[in-house]
C-alpha cells in the first residue's frame, strides 16, 4: 500500500486546476464546526452513515484520528501519534477516569453511539480553555439530551434507535424519553445492547462477545438568562471479550454524575459545572477465554486462574468566566480533578493469594487558565492563552501473597520472596510527588481575498504520568491499554512531560471545493516511555513468569525519554455536480525516540479515505474506499510487529422514511477483505482459527442496518 502516499494528490488537484469550473457543493454528510479557521472536526450521529457498536471508531473518519482496538467497546482515541491519557476527552463535559488499569473502560465508552449527539476532535493546537492536560489532544462527545419548547404547556418527545450487524449478531435498541415546557425538561434514557463473537474471512475473533445496560435521568432548568441541569446515569457492561489484553471483562458498573449552570447576559457569560463518578470493574482470565492450562497436563491449571477487582472515584470542576469586548473576548478559568484507584489481583482457588495492583493510588489536579481571542484587524485573528496545573500524586504500600498454600519451598517461594522484595523496595520510596506545569498557546489566522484563511499556531503542553506509570510495582501488563504483551514496573518521581508545538496550514473554501490541510511538528521532552529495567529484582520475576508461561520476559520500566512527532492531514470535499461530492481525508504521521534509533509503538500508518457522497430527494449514499499503507517503522523496545497495506470497500444510505424518521442500512469491507489492523494489538487468548501473539485480524464483510425515529 506504498501507493497510499501518492493518492493524497487527489486532496490537492484543483490547486494545480484552478480554472475547471464544477457545481455548487451540496451539504456534506458530516458537520464541520467553523469558527475563524477550521480548528475542529465534527461528527453529527444524525447526519453520519456508520452505526459502530464502540464510538472511539467514528474517530477513523476524522483526520489525523485514529482507535487503538483491544475489544470491541474498549477503544482508545488516537491523535496525530498520541493515544490514551495523552488525549483529553470530555464526555457532556466531564471526565472519567475508569476503573479499568488497562483502560477496558476507555472514556469513549461512556457516551455508547445509541446515545450520543455529536463527537467532536480539535484539529491541532487545542486551546487551555478546553481542558487540563491536553498534550495529545482534544476529544469531546455530546449526548442527546432533548430540547426545551416555546410553549408553557408541557409535551412528550422521545427518539427511539435499533440497530443490528451480521458480522458478530450484535443488536442494540435505545429509548430517550422527555416531558419539556419553555421552562422544564424531565428526560429518561434505557439502552440494551448485546453481540456474539466476531467473524473475519480467516474464522472467529474469540472472545469479543458483549453485553451493555445504560439507563440515565435527567433534569433541566431555564429562564431568562439562566440554564441549570443535572444529570445521573448507570452504565453497565456485563460479559464482554478483549482479546488483546490479559483479561476480558467480567463486569463495569459505573454511576455518573453531572450538574451544569450557565448565565449569560450582556458582556458577561458564567459557566459552572460539577461532576463526578464511581465505577467498580471485575475481570477474568478463565471465564470468556479458555483458561491458563497446566503445561505438563494441558489441563486447566487452578493455581494459574487471576480475577482483578479494581474501582475508581472521580470528582471534578469547572468555572469559567467569559466577557466579551469590541474586538474579541476574554476568558478566564478554575478547574479541578481528583481521582482514586484501588486494583487487587484474586485467585478463586486459593483464597490467601492476592497481590495489591494498586492501593489508593491519587491523582489530583487543581488548573488556572486565561484566555483572549481577538481580532487584530479586519483579516488577522489571534487566539492564546496561559494555563497552570499542580498535579499531585500518592498511594499507599502494597504486599502480596503468591505462596497460598505455605509451601516450605519450590516456585511459588521463590516467586514469594522476589515479590516481598519489590514490594520493600516500592514502600520505602518517596512515593507523594507533586508537579507544577505551565502551558501556553497562540495562533494566528489571516483571511485573504482569494477564499483562503492561513492559520499558524505554536504551543507549550505538558502532562505529568499517571497513576499507573508511577505506582506500577510488580511486572504486570497494567499499562492502560498498550497491549503490547511486555510487563511493566513504574517509577514514582517521573518528571512531566513537555511538548512544544509547531503547526501551519489553511482553510480554501470556493464553494465547489475545500480543503483544510494540516502540518504539525511536536518534540516532547521527558516523554514517558517504557525501557528495559535494570532492576534485578523485577528481570528475575518475569523471566520466571514466563517460564511458566505467564507473560514476556526481560519488562520495561516507565522512564523520561525524548521524542517528536510530525506529519500531516487534511480534509477535502469537491462537487462534481450538484448532487455528487466527492470526499478525502488523509493522515500521515511519524512518531520517533530521539534518545535512541527507534520508532514509537503503535503509531497509525499513513491512510486515505477516498468517499463518493450522493444526496437524493429524500435520501444519501456513499461509496467508501479505506486505504492504509504498510507499517514497517515499528518499535524494537515493544517488540512490535510490521503489518501490510490493505484497502477495504464500504457502501451505506440513508433514507429518510418520513419526516420523524430514518432508515440508515449499509456493508462494511463489502470484498470480505482478508487484513490486520495495526492499531489492534496481538492476540492474547486461545483461538484455534488466530495463532498467540499474532496481530489481531480485521473484521469480515458485515451488513448492518439502524433506525431513528423522533417522536
Amino acid at each position: 500500500m506504498k501507493a497510499v502516499i501518492p493518492i493524497l494528490g487527489l486532496a490537492f488537484f484543483p490547486l494545480i486546476a484552478p480554472n475547471i469550473s464544477f457545481a455548487q457543493a451540496p451539504q456534506n454528510i458530516r458537520e464541520i464546526v467553523v469558527i475563524g479557521v477550521q480548528d475542529t472536526h465534527t461528527i453529527v450521529t444524525d447526519d453520519t452513515l456508520v452505526a459502530p457498536a464502540d464510538t472511539a471508531q467514528m474517530l477513523r473518519m476524522m483526520p489525523g484520528a485514529n482507535i487503538n482496538k483491544n475489544g470491541e467497546l474498549t477503544g482508545i482515541a488516537q491523535y496525530r501519534g498520541m493515544f490514551g491519557d495523552r488525549i483529553q476527552v470530555s464526555v457532556d463535559g466531564a471526565q472519567i477516569s475508569g476503573a479499568g488499569p488497562n483502560s477496558m473502560d476507555a472514556p469513549l465508552s461512556y457516551a455508547p453511539v445509541a446515545l450520543l449527539e455529536s463527537l467532536t476532535i480539535n484539529r491541532g493546537i487545542t486551546p487551555v480553555s478546553a481542558g487540563q492536560e491536553t498534550i495529545g489532544g482534544f476529544v469531546k462527545a455530546k449526548t442527546y439530551s432533548g430540547e426545551f419548547t416555546n410553549s408553557n404547556d408541557f409535551s412528550f418527545n422521545g427518539r427511539a434507535y435499533f440497530g443490528a450487524q451480521s458480522v458478530n449478531e450484535g443488536t442494540v435498541a435505545s429509548g430517550f424519553f422527555s416531558l419539556a415546557n419553555r421552562n422544564h425538561i424531565f428526560r429518561s434514557f434505557v439502552m440494551n445492547e448485546s453481540a456474539d463473537d466476531l467473524d473475519f474471512p480467516g474464522g472467529t475473533i474469540a472472545p469479543t462477545e458483549y453485553e451493555r445496560e445504560r439507563f440515565d435521568l435527567g433534569y433541566g432548568y431555564k429562564k431568562g438568562d439562566h440554564e441549570f441541569s443535572v444529570d445521573f446515569a448507570r452504565n453497565n457492561t456485563g460479559d464482554a471479550g478483549t482479546p488483546a489484553l490479559p483479561m476480558d471483562i467480567l463486569s463495569i458498573d459505573s454511576d455518573l454524575f453531572r450538574s451544569r449552570y450557565n448565565w449569560t447576559s450582556g458582556d458577561y457569560s458564567v459557566t459552572a459545572e460539577l461532576f463526578g463518578s464511581d465505577n467498580s470493574h471485575d475481570m477474568t482470565n478463565f471465564r470468556l477465554r479458555r483458561p491458563p492450562q497446566n503445561t505438563t497436563t494441558m489441563a486447566a491449571d487452578p493455581m494459574r486462574f487471576r480475577q482483578t477487582y479494581a474501582v475508581s472515584d472521580n470528582v471534578g470542576f469547572s468555572l469559567k468566566l467569559e466577557q466579551f469586548v469590541d474586538n474579541g473576548s476574554w476568558q478566564y478559568g478554575l478547574d479541578g480533578y481528583f481521582t482514586e484507584h484501588d486494583a487487587e489481583i484474586t485467585n478463586p482457588n486459593a483464597a490467601a493469594f492476592y497481590i495489591d495492583n494498586f492501593n489508593g493510588s491519587t491523582r489530583d489536579i487543581i488548573g488556572v487558565f486565561a484566555e483572549r481571542s481577538l481580532s487584530l484587524s479586519d483579516s488577522l485573528g489571534l487566539d492564546a492563552g496561559i494555563r497552570f496545573n499542580r498535579v499531585s500524586t500518592d498511594t499507599g504500600n502494597i504486599s502480596a501473597n503468591l505462596n497460598p498454600m505455605n509451601m516450605m519451598t519450590g516456585m511459588p517461594v521463590i516467586m514469594n520472596n522476589l515479590a516481598a522484595t519489590l514490594a520493600n523496595q516500592f514502600n520505602s520510596q518517596d512515593l507523594s510527588q507533586q508537579d507544577n506545569n505551565v502551558d501556553w498557546f497562540a495562533r494566528f489566522s489571516f483571511e485573504t481575498d482569494n477564499d483562503f484563511t492561513w492559520y499558524m499556531g505554536a504551543a507549550r503542553k505538558t502532562r505529568s504520568a499517571s497513576y499507573q506509570e508511577r505506582y506500577l510495582w510488580i511486572p504486570m501488563e497494567s499499562s492502560g491499554g498498550l497491549a503490547d504483551g511486555k510487563t511493566y514496573i513504574g517509577t514514582p518521581d517521573l518528571d512531566a512531560e513537555v511538548a512544544h508545538e509547531l503547526e501551519l496550514g489553511f482553510d480554501w473554501e470556493n464553494g465547489d471545493y475545500n480543503i483544510y490541510p494540516r502540518f504539525f511538528y511536536k518534540e516532547v521532552s521527558d516523554y514517558i516511555q517504557g525501557t528495559p529495567t535494570t532492576n534485578m529484582t523485577a528481570n528475575q520475576f518475569s523471566m520466571m513468569m514466563a517460564n511458566m508461561g505467564i507473560g514476556l520476559p526481560n519488562p520495561l520500566q516507565f522512564t523520561n525519554t525524548d521524542a517528536s512527532f510530525y506529519g500531516m492531514d487534511v480534509e477535502s470535499d469537491f462537487a462534481l455536480s450538484d448532487r455528487l461530492t466527492l470526499r478525502v481525508v488523509a493522515s500521515m504521521v511519524r512518531g520517533k525516540r530521539d534518545d535512541i534509533n527507534d520508532d514509537l509503538y503503535r503509531i497509525s500508518p499513513d491512510n486515505i479515505i477516498l468517499a463518493l457522497d450522493y444526496r437524493g430527494n429524500n435520501w444519501m449514499a456513499s461509496l467508501e474506499s479505506l486505504n492504509y499503507a504498510d507499517q514497517d517503522r515499528i518499535s524494537a523496545t515493544n517488540v512490535e510487529l510490521e503489518t501490510d497495506g490493505y484497502s477495504i470497500v464500504n457502501l451505506s444510505a440513508l433514507i429518510n422514511v418520513t419526516d420523524t424518521a430514518e432508515l440508515r442500512i449499509g456493508v462494511e469491507n463489502l470484498l470480505d477483505e482478508e487484513y490486520l489492523d495495526h492499531l489492534a494489538a496481538y492476540n492474547r487468548a486461545y483461538n484455534p482459527d488466530i495463532a498467540a501473539r499474532s496481530r489481531m485480524p480485521g473484521i469480515g464483510r458485515n451488513f448492518y442496518g439502524r433506525m431513528m425515529w423522533y417522536f
